[in-house]
């Protein structure tokens, strides 16, 4: 196989991807990484970090980074084709290896998502040779939730979460150990086995593995159009789309699917077309030269994304969990979103420290390294 050359990258794109990550990271720090306490109230700075993380974060950020791995691989898929070279085996050796950093990541947290994503992420590979309209008519059935809106009609909308109990009884799921007694080998057994089923089980009664889908086929479409790479004209305009469809998106959720019971539906649209307007407005804002300096910034940790996701777990479970500090039980949720925002920020510097003197981030070295064994260097 022909040898990879290094291309380069598009700062915009991984500007974005850095700010996906800090909405990930918000929202799993308001979620205490799935470690259920009762929070410490207080007051209207909890309401506050509630409506942000109910409003912009939750769902939307992992949507956005499912826009963003549709679209990295079609760009790998381009820059590979322009040498001559089939990436697809090759990408798919990629994702296993991605399925091998989930069950890692999976022993500290039970609700990772990359193993989701090297699962799912097949799709694309499968879907490479299609023709892009028929690619984006079959993203576009996935964001219209056809299986939410069906069991909806028949009157069955809690029929998933129904089949999501009736697994997790007929397998005999046990509940997660005690976090503040469990030792860490404990949390991490119970997270790589019955964590991963629930992380699963959870994406498929809760519609949600149709969205990442959607966003999967749409990020090809994405790359085939070169969308962030030339006329960040467009950019604005599809975001003005976006946002036009946001608005008649809260409006059909507020006026109609709330009163109805038809919630489900309505929020995932809501989502949806808040990803569509954010991404491209976001990406074209940071390619103005006027905010170079943030993008610039920025590109550092959305170039360590890997490792930066992963530590992320690693570093507050240890301070929520009895096998380490134990201090979950005496946070309030917004101080846990404090202490992710601050995470973040020492993440950056250390991005831009090591990236000064590395290529890649830590994990990324490595995944990069296991993709091109057997490939000329």
């Amino acid at each position: 196989m022909k040898s990879m050359q290094q291309q380069p990258r598009i700062s915009s794109i991984d500007a974005v991807r850095a700010l996906a990550l800090l909405g990930i990271l918000l929202v799993h720090s308001h979620d205490h990484f799935n470690i259920y306490f009762r929070s410490l109230p207080e007051g209207a700075l909890d309401t506050i970090t509630d409506w942000i993380y109910k409003n912009l974060l939750l769902a939307k950020a992992f949507l956005v980074f499912s826009f963003l791995f549709g679209l990295s691989f079609a760009l790998q898929m381009n820059r590979a084709a322009a040498r001559g070279v089939d990436f697809r085996l090759r990408f798919c050796w990629r994702l296993i290896l991605l399925a091998g950093f989930g069950i890692f990541h999976s022993f500290f947290y039970c609700g990772d998502i990359l193993l989701i994503f090297a699962v799912t992420g097949f799709v694309p590979v499968l879907a490479w040779k299609v023709r892009t309209r028929y690619i984006a008519i079959v993203a576009a059935l996935c964001f219209f939730q056809p299986l939410a809106l069906y069991n909806y009609v028949v009157g069955q909308p809690e029929v998933l979460y129904d089949w999501y109990v009736d697994v997790c009884r007929a397998i005999g799921m046990p509940g997660a150990p005690a976090s503040a007694t469990a030792s860490f080998v404990e949390m991490g057994v119970w997270n790589v086995t019955c964590g991963v089923v629930h992380s699963f089980l959870y994406m498929v009664y809760t519609y949600r593995v149709w969205a990442l889908l959607g966003f999967f086929l749409i990020g090809i479409v994405a790359g085939r159009l070169r969308l962030f790479e030339t006329k960040p004209r467009r950019l604005l305009i599809i975001g003005a789309c976006g946002a036009g469809a946001y608005v008649v998106a809260l409006c059909f959720f507020y006026l109609w699917a709330e009163p109805h019971g038809m919630q489900t539906v309505g929020r995932m649209w809501v989502n949806e077309t808040f990803v569509f307007m954010v991404v491209p407005l976001l990406a074209w804002v940071l390619m103005r030269p006027s905010v170079q300096w943030l993008s610039s910034a920025l590109q550092p940790i959305g170039r360590c994304t890997l490792t930066c996701y992963i530590m992320q777990s690693v570093v507050m479970l240890w301070i929520i969990c009895g096998y380490g500090l134990a201090w979950g039980p005496y946070l309030s949720t917004s101080s846990y979103m404090g202490m992710g925002a601050v995470l973040y920020l020492l993440q950056l510097g250390f991005c831009h420290l090591w990236l000064r003197n590395f290529k890649y981030g830590p994990f990324e070295g490595i995944w990069r390294r296991l993709t091109r064994i057997g490939m000329q260097q």
